[in-house]
This record gives structure tokens, sequence and C-alpha cells, in this order.
């Protein structure tokens, strides 16, 4: 799949696997990992209207946004896309 208006296809690092639920009580004060606001990728493919990235940046890894990820299901593969606007610092 290629990536169109103005969005880039990213690889997401690996996730780590969370162990399995299991029925324990938990610390009142326990806080639940939050979702980091930002996510180091690496950039897979970019849309030819790009105004920002071009095909030197394929292989490059930036940090982006992280809420804005988008994970997309077709053809039984999943897609991790982003705008190009939210991406905020580029590999030099």
């Amino acid at each position: 799949m290629k990536p169109v208006n103005r969005h880039l296809l990213i690889a997401l690092p690996m996730k780590e696997t969370e162990e399995e639920a299991r029925a324990f009580l938990l610390p009142e004060n326990y806080k639940k990992k939050e979702v980091e606001r930002h996510t180091l990728v690496k950039i897979i493919d970019i849309s030819d209207d790009c105004e920002k990235f071009h095909q030197y940046h394929i292989n490059k890894t930036c940090v982006v946004e992280t809420s804005m990820i988008s994970e997309i299901n077709a053809q039984g593969c999943t897609y991790s896309v982003i705008a190009e606007n939210y991406v905020v610092l580029v590999e030099g």
C-alpha cells in the first residue's frame, strides 16, 4: 500500500507484551502506565504530495505525536500512518 494525502507510512517500535490478566488487588495509589506523548518511529514510505518529506527521508527515524498515529487493517495487514504535520523531530 502507498500512503496518499500528505501521510507517511511508518513502522512502530515492537510493543512489549503485557502479562496476562490476573485477579489480584492493587494498592490504592497504583497508577497504570500512561501512554507516552511522543513515539520514535521509522519512515517506510511517503506520499507523493508531501511538502516537507521526500524520498530522502525513507528509512529515517523520527518522533511523532503518539495520539495521531492511525492503525489501518486492510487485506490482512496492519498499516500505521501519520499526517506529515504531526512529525516533530527527524533524524539528521
